[in-house]
């Protein structure tokens, strides 16, 4: 016994350490668990906090920039519809040739009408220098900004003369290159981006001459620089694929995209703006997410340590009673113990020690009664089956004696009594085939046939012989034959029939019981069907539709019953849903 008590304090402290182990485990763990996803999450939360941010910011810069392009572009546009300034190229040329006053006209008349539009549209503070120029150079037009640009002789055939001049030219739509050098500039390092576009006619498509744009890049860079950015960020503009260009601080120099950029493309020009985020500010706000990730994972881990403090405290003095209670019931002491009945969980293991320790006595008790009671059943039992073969003995007496003295009605009733009562006295059989039970159905029907004097008769209508093997439940169809003579042919006060038609439907073996009795009404069908009226017959007490409809399903299942159709005054059919192929083991 001491070895034993020492055997089991040893597996209480082995149990409480698991306690503890897994207490300050599940902390680490959970701990851990925390740390990771709050990093993972923070690191996405802060990544995308710091792209959206950038991508707001270089929106707005990008579509402040976008909008001086858009003027430039819509002015461009308008020069190559304007019906005056291509008048104008069209005919210059040969009004020099021919009138040269007439040409001068011509060239001052539509300067004045482009100088209007450049100063109206707002161009001025975008371009420096709008060139409106024959094919050929040899006339144009010029409006300038003011300021520091300066015109320039034999200007048209410079800029046909300058490296991109035919790039831009032969482009579809707006060609973007970039910043240049100032063609127009023999000195300095004025950057510029250029627009050049074929201006044609309305009618022909063919060239009839060129516009020549520049935008200071100056313009550009100082909108830049109002975007405050790092030491480790950067900002770049791509004008066109393999045109990309990055700004240092002053000014933007060629260079390729780095890193894991932010862009956003520029609705009206096609310019991609790439944005490089400060991955220093991110790290910064990293190390500051850290500190409160590890603060916490040091109050979870804390606080693991302390639960396994209160559970040791909590359960390993209750569970010493509990053990010592199982030992007393062991031994056979079931009386309840209110000690062990905590306010707790284990108070609930308690309580149900308790209540089994009660359950387990009540249940020793019963146990004995129930033996009594079983003794006393089976000799009832052999009782109830007395009766029937004494009467089945007795029955037959009465037939012999009633074919000696030439009684043929009583043989008959004799004869069909006898074998019911043989049937009821066999056993609890719960199917038999179709055929046995339309047997029993002859003798029952051969009894109220005497008793009816004839005006009653049966008929059998079966679609297949093979049908009379399936199975039913044994005395099914007699109580519902029983409720067609009382209920319906005998109120009628006339003779009756009843058919019995077996046929097959899809999966389904169908039974119907039709008389031509006094019918049903909805109401009656309804109260049949649901037990509400009372059916028991005159053969069987307690026996009625309700209670046949009850043992179908039982057998069977849901899917199967019996189903009533009636027409007051003229007939009644109840009708047997009943599975074709039936096996009683598996059920």
């Amino acid at each position: 016994m001491t070895c034993y008590n020492a055997y089991m304090r040893t597996k209480k402290h082995t149990l409480r350490n698991k306690i503890i182990i897994w207490a300050l485990g599940f902390a680490l763990i959970l701990a851990l668990v925390v740390a990771a996803v709050s990093f993972s999450l923070s690191l996405q939360y802060l990544k995308k906090n710091q792209q959206q941010s950038a991508l707001t910011n270089i929106q707005l810069l990008g579509n402040e920039i976008d909008d001086d392009i858009r003027v430039a572009m819509t002015f461009a546009n308008w020069i190559c519809l304007d019906s005056t300034l291509g008048g104008y190229l069209l005919n210059v040329e040969n009004y020099y040739d021919t009138n040269e006053k007439a040409g001068r006209r011509l060239s001052v008349t539509t300067w004045d009408h482009l100088n209007n539009e450049y100063n109206i549209v707002g161009i001025r503070d975008i371009v420096n220098r709008t060139i409106v120029s024959t094919p050929s150079g040899d006339q144009y037009l010029q409006s300038l900004s003011g300021g520091d640009t300066q015109s320039v002789a034999d200007i048209s055939h410079k800029i046909m003369e300058s490296e991109h001049f035919s790039e831009l030219l032969n482009g579809k739509g707006y060609t973007w290159i970039g910043p240049i050098q100032n063609p127009l500039m023999n000195s300095g390092n004025e950057l510029i981006i250029p627009i050049i576009k074929s201006v044609q006619s309305a009618s022909s498509y063919e060239m009839i001459g060129w516009i020549y744009m520049d935008i200071p890049v100056s313009r550009l860079t100082s909108k830049i620089k109002s975007f405050n950015m790092e030491e480790d960020e950067a900002l770049f503009i791509t004008f066109s694929e393999g045109n990309t260009f990055k700004f240092d601080g002053e000014n933007l120099v060629r260079a390729d995209k780095q890193g894991d950029v932010i862009s956003y493309i520029l609705p009206n020009s096609g310019w991609e703006i790439s944005y490089l985020p400060s991955a220093k500010a991110l790290q910064n706000r990293m190390n500051y997410y850290g500190l409160v990730i590890f603060m916490i994972v040091q109050i979870i881990v804390l606080a693991g340590a302390l639960l396994s403090v209160i559970l040791h405290k909590t359960i390993t003095g209750p569970v010493s009673q509990i053990v010592d209670r199982l030992d007393l019931i062991g031994a056979g002491d079931f009386s309840r113990d209110e000690k062990i009945e905590w306010d707790n969980e284990l108070g609930d293991i308690g309580t149900g020690i308790n209540n089994l320790a009660a359950n387990v006595s009540a249940l020793m008790e019963k146990r004995l009664l129930d033996e009594k009671a079983k003794q006393d059943l089976e000799y009832r039992v052999l009782q109830s089956q007395i009766n029937p073969h004494f009467l089945y003995n007795t029955l037959n007496t009465i037939k012999w004696m009633a074919t000696i003295q030439g009684s043929d009605g009583i043989a008959d009733m004799s004869t069909a009594l006898s074998r019911l009562m043989k049937n009821i006295a066999k056993g609890t059989e719960n199917l038999i085939t179709l055929r046995d039970e339309f047997a029993l159905v002859d003798d029952y029907f051969t009894i109220m046939k005497y008793r009816y004097g004839g005006t009653i008769s049966l008929e059998y209508i079966t679609d297949d012989e093979a049908l009379l093997d399936k199975k039913i439940n044994r005395f099914s169809l007699q109580p519902i034959v029983e409720n067609a003579i009382f209920h319906g042919i005998e109120p009628k006060g006339t003779s009756g029939k009843i058919v019995i038609h077996t046929y097959q439907k899809e999966d389904k073996l169908m039974i119907e019981v039709t008389d031509n009795g006094i019918g049903m009404s909805e109401e009656t069908i309804k109260s049949v069907l649901n037990g509400e009226s009372n059916t028991s017959t005159e053969f069987f007490k307690q026996v009625g539709t309700y209670n046949v409809n009850q043992r179908i399903k039982y057998t069977f299942g849901e899917a199967y019953g019996i189903e009533i159709t009636s027409k007051l005054g003229e007939y009644t059919t109840m009708r047997f849903v009943l599975p074709m192929d039936y096996e009683e083991d598996k059920k």
